[in-house]
């Protein structure tokens, strides 16, 4: 996440000409009012959506990530229907679930081009997944690292769980929102 948060700086410096002294405080302000940096920028920018999704996910995932078996054991062991939502494009997705060695537990993705470039914690991105899911919402768990994005689910129905292991990066905004608090994903059998 680091690299790509590098790299959508990089963006709005090289094919937006955004002073590199105020990037941060744009993203902030678009991170606040409308979800995501890319959100911020489609709707005040128009800029072109997949080019810039292309541009950030541009990075090698196997130098970060690699098969995690202990993961894959947790997912054999939870019979539940596995879904991913996320403010990611679906092919990034993808190759991080398949580098993990864990793509074929996961049934669908409902990333960034499925919601019309709305994002977590927009609730009309919640309102498409919703419909599109197999199960009524009150049989669901949202996880999610990002507090914020628990309020939506929670309004839903769905029982929500806050990965908290990256709370320094994101902040604690939105806690309240969640039914349980996880320090690692692998926490998540104790809660099912």
């Amino acid at each position: 996440m680091h690299e790509i948060s590098q790299r959508m700086s990089e963006y709005m410096v090289t094919r937006l000409a955004v002073p590199r002294d105020d990037v941060d405080r744009q993203r902030n302000d678009y991170w606040a009012r409308h979800g995501t940096t890319l959100r911020g920028l489609y709707i005040e920018r128009q800029i072109d959506p997949q080019e810039f999704l292309r541009y950030v996910h541009d990075v090698r995932i196997e130098k970060y990530l690699q098969p995690d078996p202990r993961l894959e054991q947790l997912l054999i062991e939870l019979p539940q229907r596995k879904s991913v939502f996320t403010n990611a494009p679906g092919d990034y997705a993808r190759q991080v679930l398949r580098i993990l060695g864990i793509e074929k537990y996961f049934e669908q993705i409902f990333d960034i081009n499925f919601f019309g470039y709305e994002s977590k914690p927009n609730p009309q991105a919640y309102d498409r997944v919703v419909a599109a899911l197999p199960v009524p919402t009150r049989e669901c768990l949202m996880i999610d690292d990002t507090a914020r994005n628990l309020a939506p689910a929670k309004k839903l129905g769905m029982q929500t769980a806050w990965l908290h292991g990256t709370a320094e990066r994101y902040g604690v905004e939105g806690s309240e929102s969640a039914d349980f608090v996880l320090a690692s994903i692998y926490d998540v059998a104790k809660i099912v």
